[in-house]
């Protein structure tokens, strides 16, 4: 009796690994954080992003769903942006009549997005789903320089571990 037991606990802790049984792997040894990566498609020397849980986002234009629905596949943990029609949303997306292809602006606290708004040319055709892509990598914490690239492979490891660190996370 006292070697099925053993037996159990044994096939047990293989199953389960011994890390508590909370079912968490730590990623293998070789997979590194890409920080020089991260720092450069973020232009900052911490992490700074959303706080765990749903942000919402507003979007007047109704060209971003599908955008948002991606970004969330790539980081597919703690952050989900949702979209609402709610105008005091986290996230606010509108045409603003400006000379800019777009324009933005964002308030943190603590290595944590707080608001985000962010508007896009009134003359942007609403089928320029580029300008729709590089204004939610912009939201979502990409540098406007790197939000070019849309989904680049880079851009979407740099989503991936920006959102698997903590706030905060220093990349120095």
């Amino acid at each position: 009796m006292k070697r099925l037991v053993l037996l159990i606990v044994l096939v047990f802790f293989l199953l389960v690994g011994c890390n508590g049984g909370n079912g968490v792997v730590p990623p293998p040894p070789e997979e590194e954080i890409p920080v020089e990566l991260i720092r450069e498609y973020t232009g900052r020397d911490n992490v700074t992003r959303w706080s765990d849980g749903v942000v919402s986002v507003c979007d007047i234009t109704g060209k971003t769903e599908t955008i948002w629905q991606e970004i969330n596949k790539i980081i597919d943990g703690s952050v989900l942006f949702q979209l609402t029609s709610d105008t005091v949303a986290e996230i606010g997306i509108e045409y603003f009549d400006i000379e800019f292809p777009f324009f933005f602006g964002i308030s943190t606290e603590s290595f944590e997005f707080t608001s985000y708004g962010v508007g896009i040319h009134s003359l942007v055709k609403p089928e320029d789903i580029d300008v729709y892509t590089q204004i939610c990598l912009i939201g979502a914490g990409i540098s406007e320089k790197k939000a070019v690239e849309g989904f680049s492979s880079s851009v979407k490891t740099v989503l991936y571990w920006l959102y698997k660190l903590e706030p905060g996370y220093s990349l120095i």
